[in-house]
């Protein structure tokens, strides 16, 4: 290897790589995608490794292939998937949703090797980060697995610390919000969905907010707390969820029938249940196998309570 390869890490270099291979499955020339921005000598070498672009150009020539950051970086991630571990994202919401058990616990202790590996260098942070959350969502299917005070205090520093909210921070509020305590939890909550955030009607960030916003009503239906639950109901039906989004929809409308339930009305347990058949039909019996075991367990607590 010569000292101008040298330059730049393999990691820099795989960012011309990935872009070449997008442009060409999008059908685009080099001329094309270089438009106004830079020079087609200048893409044809950062496309085959000898040098690297400014931000703002390798932004504009992004866009001129018709490709967003989050394609790429979901590219650049499964590029370097032997070492990068930020497609544990995926790997985690596909292994709990097949409540594959040892896949989680084999992604968790990756994470934790991982970090102890990165004890001494400025990536401790992400690191231990990604094993919070990774632990935490584990222990929705491994009891034994849960946050000790002292990563607990972490991430609520973290997230108190926060002057922007990304997709992550707050689909690790979400993930992680079973561990907090509930004045803390509503503090966070109203951080995140502060209209002053500049990522919030960002699509897949409004839906990440929903989708964290749904989780935390459940946490509050489950203690008792009916009225931060029905302050973020309430949210979620002022934002008027877009029809896209028909999963969280549905959500919504089951949350707000468990809501109700709870607080005393008995015919919202015939929504419930129409929210069970409507998923039978289409198909997604592992949910709706989960909604009807809740609903038994709901009838028990409530003949126990009575």
């Amino acid at each position: 290897m010569d000292k101008k390869t040298k330059k730049y890490s393999e990691e820099e270099l795989a960012i011309g790589i990935i872009f070449k291979e997008f442009r060409i499955s999008k059908g685009f020339s080099q001329l094309e995608a270089a438009g106004n921005e830079i020079s087609v000598t200048h893409l044809s070498n950062f496309e085959n490794g000898k040098t690297v672009i400014s931000t703002n150009h390798f932004l504009n020539i992004l866009q001129n292939i018709n490709v967003n950051m989050f394609e790429f970086q979901n590219s650049l991630n499964q590029y370097f998937q032997k070492k990068d571990l930020l497609l544990f994202n995926i790997e985690m919401a596909d292994a709990f949703a097949e409540k594959n058990v040892s896949k989680l616990r084999m992604i968790t202790e990756e994470l934790h090797k991982k970090l102890e590996i990165s004890s001494t260098i400025s990536t401790t942070k992400k690191y231990r980060l990604d094993y919070i959350r990774a632990k935490s969502i584990l222990s929705f299917v491994d009891s034994s697995y849960f946050l000790t005070k002292s990563e607990i205090t972490f991430l609520e520093n973290y997230l108190y610390n926060l002057k922007e909210w990304g997709q992550y921070d707050i689909a690790i509020l979400g993930q992680c919000a079973q561990f907090l305590d509930f004045i803390h939890l509503i503090e966070l909550s109203d951080r995140m969905i502060n209209p002053s955030q500049n990522s919030i009607n960002i699509p897949y960030v409004k839906q990440t907010i929903i989708q964290t916003v749904l989780n935390i009503i459940n946490i509050f239906v489950d203690a008792g707390l009916y009225t931060p639950a029905r302050k973020f109901i309430k949210y979620l039906e002022n934002i008027k969820i877009n029809d896209n989004y028909m999963f969280e929809k549905f959500t919504l409308v089951y949350n707000t029938a468990r809501y109700n339930y709870k607080i005393g009305d008995e015919g919202a347990l015939a929504v419930m249940n129409d929210c069970r058949k409507a998923l039978e039909f289409c198909k997604c019996f592992n949910t709706s196998n989960w909604i009807a075991e809740e609903i038994i367990r709901i009838k028990d607590q409530n003949s126990k309570n009575n």
